[in-house]
């Protein structure tokens, strides 16, 4: 029995209205899907709520007009929205060995049980005010803003900032330079005043009736994990004071974390925020939800620190802790401009620390949190990349800004909140694992004085004057660890994806039955890897809803054409072709979603290129060659691959500072042998060595420190590369091609140091100087990457290459304010400079 009555005839016309697109290829699928899910029954599920009228002005579905139809609906929607009553993998628990109490805390066989996804936009009153009926549910979202809890103090700490023992340190430090006290002491309020935030409780409800709003309105949903929250839940309702860790994506995670706490009566935090928000009519909203504003570069004289800031802002941030307030900020910094996860800055972080070890705070809970859009709200980052300036932020850029997203739509963002775990068990399981004990002061006023080293704040943003050395190392292994959590556990979204294998799996373009299983064997690949997916649906439906969102600038979506152009070669999948973009400077804005999904295949990709640099292999030439040609050492590989983890250090987090890279570099290694691409080279030792090196490994993965004299070193494996399957050789290829373009960079900054032989540069010139060079090897097509201009990438190889000690960076000593760049002296040789160079051209492609 047909569902309504005449629907053959209905569905045929539908389908020649909307001949020449893929729509058209919906039909007897969504037909099915209906019938499959609904049966013959005519009545709405009930699961449906007016609420999701909020969207209907977008199908997200190629060549398809916006429709509001029932019909239209069940073609375009239901396969693509996050499922929420599906369970999800749960990921984000604590470290099991740095904080095995945390790990048990707050988490039990009853949260497992709640690991579904909840959209924080579909508001769920209570049984009480739903029973009301047709009066309530025009106010819902009112009567949602109302009921939640929103009783939280929060603190106003002028004084007690002003009455800080650092403060006054630091007015009478500043004081020695003949400036009156009493000026300087109107200065230090004048920061607070400038300083602080100033939390209204209406303004709060305010806002988060409007972003139900408007959200609901430019988002398909907000999801979060129903069973992290729980826990977010429960760590709130101790006596510790939260610290909210997320990574930076976009202008909206200043508020978004906020709006999801409230939505789950969880107190707000203050956020820290860059002063390049502070314009006019935005600051006093972001200060008025708990923003308070820091300057991006503290001290305002180069070369010259101000005490009297850093104390206020060190003060400030101490008392609203002591005080059990939560707090929020970004600890990469910024804004990532490439889709990875940047490298940490402790400046902030080393507030919070200082906090604790000084007595102010007994103990805080960190909660780190990564976030994940579908589709990026602040459009794109390509002047950026190109080595345009920045455009910096006004109150006329911010209305243009929002009235684009406020006409646009931009899919789902996927939020996860990690375990929350104790700041004071990080602490002393790092003090037990090798660092110098960190003391606790019992004078919580003044700070100790015992081991304290002046440090510079260059490698850190917000850096504080005066830390611990130890506390310093201590401090950034934490940023690391954080840093590390979050990648692992954000999910991977259809629009990633859907890029990443279009750049490093299909860059000429790929017919849609082709990536229908290239998809379904990355989402497989995603999910044994322990990474979660942000969505689900039938693949092909997926994969147009993510083509739509990246627009025809990034993807092109075309029917090939032939001369028997009738329907039913039309309607055949297999005509439709999509192809990426990978000319400058849209390649940029692909590889921001594509780069998201590198963390799954990072470490396989670095042993995939060390073992092309050791075999000297050419994986394009080499298909048919005897595997006895190829035979490689497992020792030299794994050299090469530390080698190349340590160029890149800058661009990925490869481990957390817990675990031992080369164990994790070996378990890497050992998938690509049982993948085939790789082979054993078989003796009559061969089973006992592997045993062995098995049970080495197993070791070392218990008990890491401790030094075994009898250990005569792991054993040297030979293994030889498979260049006689061609499925094989693929997939070689694919996992070379991941880390390809970032290879490509580092090489092309490596190159240009020998116009730095004996000639030291301004830095700024320099650095202009290599990115004209890489855009013109890509104009003239010498490069496979046009990626690999990256502004962004160029600079971490820059900041690589000083850490190692290659170059060296210093202000002039005619004018402070000008940063040259040369060569250390050992590099300041052209031989030894080239066998620098070799070591990263032996990893290109």
């Amino acid at each position: 029995m047909e569902p309504f009555p005449g629907m053959q005839s209905v569905y045929e016309k539908w389908e020649s209205r909307n001949r020449g697109t893929i729509a058209r290829l919906q039909s007897s699928r969504g037909k099915q899907a209906w019938q499959n899910k609904f049966g013959d029954s005519l009545s709405r599920p009930v699961h449906r709520r007016i609420r999701d009228k909020r969207n209907t002005q977008s199908n997200g579905i190629i060549g398809l007009p916006g429709t509001g139809s029932l019909l239209g609906q069940f073609k375009v929607t239901p396969t693509i929205l996050p499922d929420v009553s599906c369970r999800r993998p749960f990921l984000g628990r604590c470290c099991a060995k740095c904080l095995p109490i945390s790990r048990q805390m707050y988490f039990d066989n009853d949260i497992t049980e709640i690991a579904g996804l909840q959209d924080v936009l579909k508001v769920e009153l209570d049984q009480s005010f739903r029973s009301r009926g047709i009066i309530m549910r025009p106010f819902c979202h009112i009567t949602h803003v109302i009921t939640c809890d929103n009783s939280h103090k929060y603190h106003d700490v002028t004084k007690a900032v002003l009455n800080s023992f650092r403060v006054n340190e630091a007015i009478e430090k500043t004081r020695d330079e003949d400036k009156p006290k009493r000026q300087l002491e109107k200065r230090a309020q004048s920061l607070v005043l400038t300083l602080k935030a100033k939390i209204s409780k209406t303004l709060v409800r305010l806002t988060a009736w409007v972003l139900l709003k408007i959200l609901g309105r430019i988002l398909s949903s907000i999801q979060v994990q129903e069973g992290q929250m729980a826990m977010v839940k429960q760590a709130s309702q101790s006596d510790s004071p939260l610290l909210f860790l997320p990574i930076h994506r976009s202008h909206l995670d200043y508020i978004l974390i906020a709006f999801i706490l409230f939505n789950h009566n969880i107190k707000i935090p203050y956020v820290a925020a860059g002063d390049n928000l502070n314009i006019p009519f935005f600051s006093s909203l972001m200060k008025g939800l708990g923003g308070f504003f820091i300057r991006r570069r503290l001290d305002q004289t180069p070369g010259k620190k101000d005490l009297i800031y850093r104390a206020v802002l060190h003060s400030y941030m101490a008392a609203l802790l002591e005080r059990g307030a939560y707090m929020e900020f970004f600890i990469e910094g910024g804004r990532s401009r490439t889709g990875k996860a940047l490298k940490p800055k402790g400046g902030l972080l080393s507030v919070v620390v200082d906090t604790y070890v000084d007595g102010h705070c007994p103990d805080l809970q960190i909660v780190p949190i990564s976030i994940s859009y579908e589709k990026i709200l602040d459009g794109n980052f390509k002047r950026e990349q190109m080595g345009e300036l920045k455009i910096p932020e006004t109150f006329f850029g911010a209305i243009k800004a929002i009235w684009r997203v406020l006409t646009s739509s931009y899919g789902s963002v996927r939020v996860d909140f990690a375990q929350p775990f104790s700041l004071q068990e990080y602490m002393e399981s790092a003090s037990t694992s090798g660092s110098t004990p960190i003391r606790r002061n019992s004078i919580p006023n003044k700070p100790t004085k015992d081991h304290l080293k002046r440090v510079g704040s260059g490698s850190s943003l917000y850096g504080t004057d005066i830390v611990l050395e130890d506390q310093r190392q201590m401090v950034n292994q934490l940023a690391n660890h954080i840093i590390h959590t979050c990648v692992q556990t954000q999910p991977m979204m259809s629009t990633s994806l859907l890029a990443f294998l279009l750049l490093n799996k299909h860059r000429q373009g790929v017919s849609m039955v082709e990536l229908v299983a290239s998809f379904d064997w990355l989402k497989q690949e995603v999910l044994n890897h322990n990474h979660d997916i942000g969505f689900v649906g039938e693949t092909q439906d997926v994969i147009e809803y993510a083509a739509t969102l990246l627009r025809d600038e990034l993807v092109s979506v075309e029917i090939k054409q032939k001369a028997s152009n009738t329907p039913e070669y039309n309607n055949n999948v297999d005509n439709i072709f999509l192809t990426p973009t990978t000319t400058l400077p849209n390649v940029f804005e692909l590889a921001y979603y594509s780069n998201t999904v590198i963390t799954v295949f990072q470490l396989e990709s670095v042993i995939a290129c060390s073992i092309c640099a050791v075999a000297d292999l050419d994986l394009f030439t080499c298909q048919g060659q005897s595997s006895e040609e190829c035979t490689i050492s497992r020792n030299e590989v794994l050299e090469k691959a530390s080698l190349l983890c340590d160029y890149l250090q800058y661009d990925f987090t490869f481990v957390s500072p817990c675990q031992d890279l080369q164990l994790e570099l070996s378990d890497a290694l050992e998938k690509l042998v049982n993948g085939s691409i790789i082979e054993v080279v078989k003796n009559e030792m061969t089973g006992d060595r592997r045993d062995q090196e098995y049970a080495q490994r197993l070791a070392k993965s218990f008990a890491q420190n401790d030094s075994d004299e009898e250990d005569g070193g792991e054993i040297d494996q030979q293994y030889t590369i498979n260049l006689t399957d061609g499925e094989c050789i693929e997939k070689f290829k694919f996992l070379q091609n991941v880390l390809s373009p970032f290879i490509e960079t580092y090489w092309l900054v490596a190159f240009s140091l020998t116009k730095l032989l004996h000639s030291d540069k301004p830095e700024t010139e320099f650095i202009k100087e290599v990115h004209q060079y890489a855009f013109d090897r890509v104009e003239k097509g010498m490069a496979y990457f046009a990626e690999s201009v990256s502004m962004d990438c160029i600079k971490n190889a820059m900041k690589v290459y000083q850490h190692l000690k290659i170059t060296e960076v210093y202000f002039n000593g005619n004018r402070n304010d000008t940063k040259m760049i040369g060569l250390q002296d050992r590099y300041n040789d052209r031989e030894t400079l080239q066998m620098f160079i070799h070591s990263i051209e032996c990893f290109r492609m």
